[in-house]
């Protein structure tokens, strides 16, 4: 999908959201900036999360976004096709997402390096993403893959 198709699905994507959940990127995080959040909805920022309990956070954002439509974004240093994510290593981000609701949108955010063709190793607790935001390191470009 070319970059001008990618954000405009992308914006089509989250356009019938109410609710957002965002990171603050770490060091080697992809930035989200680009995204144009509609109008009259609530954003929530994840700050840096090493000194966050990831159970205290989701019951956090489970009581402020209440029944509203959310959308979660997710930072991650290696992704595959389907969905499969791998962090830093300490499963902060699979225990927060094990406590808010299923139905809640997963958006992954990586580096167009840092795509899988080949799938990545899916352990029980790991929580797969609805869709996966690949961003070029040098032109920003994005590429908006579907988990297969």
């Amino acid at each position: 999908m070319a970059q001008e198709e990618s954000l405009a699905a992308l914006t089509q994507l989250l356009s019938s959201y109410q609710a957002f959940i965002t990171y603050q990127p770490l060091r080697g995080e992809a930035e989200f900036s680009f995204v144009s959040f509609p109008e009259h909805s609530s954003t929530i920022e994840i700050p840096a999360r090493a000194s966050l309990d990831p159970l205290e956070q989701a019951a956090k954002v489970v009581a402020l976004m209440g029944k509203l439509d959310t959308a979660i974004f997710i930072p991650g240093r290696r992704f595959d096709t389907m969905g499969t994510r791998h962090g830093q290593g300490g499963g902060w981000y699979d225990r927060f997402l094990a406590n808010v609701p299923r139905q809640w949108l997963r958006i992954g955010f990586c580096f167009t390096d840092q795509i899988s063709v080949v799938p990545l190793k899916r352990e029980s607790w790991d929580q797969a993403m609805d869709y996966v935001v690949a961003v070029a390191r040098e032109t920003k470009a994005i590429t908006l893959l579907a988990s297969e």
